[in-house]
C-alpha cells in the first residue's frame, strides 16, 4: 500500500511540473488554451499530455507533423516527480513550497530571462517553517554583498534574491554546496556551448534538488546505519 502512495505522489508531482511549465509559459496572458505541439499547434490527445509516457507513446515525435519533441519534456517531469516524491519519503514536505515556486521561477527566468516577485510568496510558508535568526543574518550578508556586484552587472537582481532566499532557507553548510553544484553546472554549460550570458535560477533549482535529495539520502543512510549497530 506503501508503494502505491509513492507511485500516485511520484505521479502527481510529474503532472504538477508540467502544468507549471505550461503556466510559466502563458503568464501573465492566463487562458484555458489546450495543450498543443509547439510546431504545428495541433491539440493534443489525451494520451500524448500523460506526464513522461506521452512522450514514449508517440516515439517523441509529433504524430501530424512529426518534428521531434524536445526529450527535456519527459526528463524534466521525470525529475520533478522524483524531487516531490522525495519530500514525502525524506519527511520534509515543508520544503514543497520552496521546490514547486522554485520550478516555476526556473521555469520562467529559462523562457523569458526574469520573474515576476510576486511569486517569491510561494516561498514563504517554506521560510516561515525553518526561520532562523543565524539564517537571517547570513541572508541579509549575502543579498548586500551581491547586490554590490550587481552594480556592476555580473548578476542579475532575481538571481540575488533567489540566492538570498536559499540563505533563509538552509543551512550554511547546504547553502555552499547548492552554490558550489550551480556554479559548476553553469561553467560546464559555458564550456560546451561558449555562451556569454546564462540565465541562472535554473541553475540554481536543480543544484537546490540535488543537493536537498542527496544530502537527505545520506542523513537517512547514517541514521539508519547507527540504529542497525545500536541493535
Amino acid at each position: 500500500m506503501e508503494y502505491l502512495l509513492q507511485l500516485l505522489i511520484f505521479i502527481l508531482g510529474a503532472c504538477i511540473i508540467s502544468f507549471l511549465k505550461v503556466f510559466a509559459q502563458d503568464y501573465p496572458q492566463i487562458n484555458t488554451r489546450r495543450s498543443q505541439c509547439d510546431y504545428c499547434h495541433r491539440i493534443l490527445r489525451w494520451y500524448e499530455i500523460i506526464p513522461i509516457l506521452g512522450y514514449f507513446i508517440v516515439n517523441g515525435k509529433c504524430s501530424t507533423c512529426k518534428n521531434q519533441i524536445n526529450f527535456l519534456n519527459p526528463l524534466q517531469e521525470f525529475c520533478g516527480g522524483f524531487l516531490i516524491l522525495s519530500t514525502y519519503y525524506f519527511n520534509s514536505l515543508s520544503y514543497l513550497p520552496l521546490f514547486t515556486t522554485l520550478i516555476f521561477l526556473a521555469f520562467c527566468d529559462s523562457f523569458f530571462g526574469y520573474v515576476y516577485p510576486i511569486f517569491y510568496l510561494g516561498f514563504l510558508p517554506t521560510i516561515l517553517w525553518h526561520f532562523s535568526g543565524k539564517h537571517l543574518l547570513i541572508s541579509l550578508l549575502v543579498y548586500l554583498s551581491l547586490l554590490l556586484l550587481n552594480r556592476q552587472h555580473l548578476i542579475g537582481l532575481g538571481d540575488v534574491e533567489i540566492i538570498s532566499i536559499l540563505a533563509l532557507v538552509f543551512n550554511l553548510q547546504l547553502f555552499l554546496l547548492i552554490m558550489i553544484v550551480a556554479c559548476f553546472l553553469c561553467l560546464s554549460n559555458f564550456m560546451i556551448n561558449k555562451k556569454r550570458s546564462f540565465r541562472f535560477i535554473p541553475y540554481l533549482c536543480i543544484a537546490t534538488g540535488l543537493v536537498f535529495v542527496i544530502s537527505s539520502f545520506l542523513i537517512k543512510f547514517q541514521v539508519g546505519f547507527f540504529e542497525v549497530l545500536a541493535s
